[in-house]
């Protein structure tokens, strides 16, 4: 084939697949879960090579090694027949590798690394810049036709960890800049992700603050106060503690600094 771009292959959401030639392909043209399975594990190594005794580990783990082969060698075919390409998957030694593929958890991952090391050096706009890129990509949790097997379920996990630390350092860098607004939608999204999160409290404490909603601000400090003593038995941090003592006597420009972890 003549190819014109890499393969797209989304699997933040439901998977998602675009041929080199521009085309979409379609969920029954996969005719497996295991072809779908296999070509998720190969787009997660990030263009690494898998080893097949990995790929056999965790598609067929009750198989015999040579029937676990045999369909695994299906399998890769199938996923070479559908992306009408016979280049996109190669055998190195004796593992599988996916290449000429641009994949949305690759580019998430670095994305958030990348506002990650923004964020510990303050450069907050490139913090912003890439948690709203990111944002874009995130369709929604990885999840894989085996949903309930340990690999799928280890790489939602981190994923939705990264996710849940990317807006919350998205909000802290909104409200460096003074998008208060901004700040507030980010730092919302991250405690309904992950009610524990301190550092997303004190953003939307200090978000609601400077939009004029100070009363809003300190009944997200009660709430979260009330359910850490339920949870956990703890009081909030000296921090959080100290941004709700400033909110309360109406300085809202100082509490900014108590915002950051």
């Amino acid at each position: 084939m003549t190819r014109t771009r890499p393969v797209d292959v989304r699997m933040l959401g439901s998977l998602r697949v675009r041929r080199a030639d521009g085309s979409d392909v379609l969920a029954d043209e996969w005719r497996t879960k295991k072809t779908r399975d296999l070509l998720r594990l190969l787009a997660l190594a990030h263009g690494q090579p898998v080893r097949v005794s990995t790929l056999l580990d965790r598609l067929w783990p009750n198989a015999t090694e040579n029937a676990a082969r045999n369909r695994l060698r299906t399998a890769a075919s199938q996923i070479r027949r559908t992306m009408q390409d016979s280049t996109c998957l190669v055998r190195e030694s004796d593992s599988l590798r996916l290449q000429h593929a641009n994949v949305d958890v690759s580019t998430f991952r670095a994305l958030a690394q990348r506002a990650d090391l923004a964020s510990r050096i303050g450069a907050s706009s490139e913090v912003l810049d890439s948690v709203r890129t990111a944002q874009l990509l995130y369709r929604g949790d990885f999840h894989a036709d085996n949903d309930d097997s340990a690999w799928a379920v280890e790489e939602r996990s981190n994923l939705q960890k990264i996710h849940q630390d990317l807006l919350c350092d998205g909000a802290v860098a909104a409200l460096d800049l003074g998008l208060s607004r901004e700040a507030l939608g980010l730092a919302s999204h991250t405690v309904q992700l992950d009610p524990t999160s301190e550092t997303a409290h004190r953003a939307l404490m200090q978000a609601h603050a400077e939009l004029g909603e100070v009363a809003t601000a300190l009944r997200v400090f009660e709430t979260y106060r009330m359910n850490l003593a339920d949870e956990l038995g703890v009081d909030p941090s000296p921090q959080t503690m100290a941004l709700h003592l400033r909110l309360l006597r109406g300085d809202t420009r100082q509490a900014a600094t108590s915002v950051r972890r």
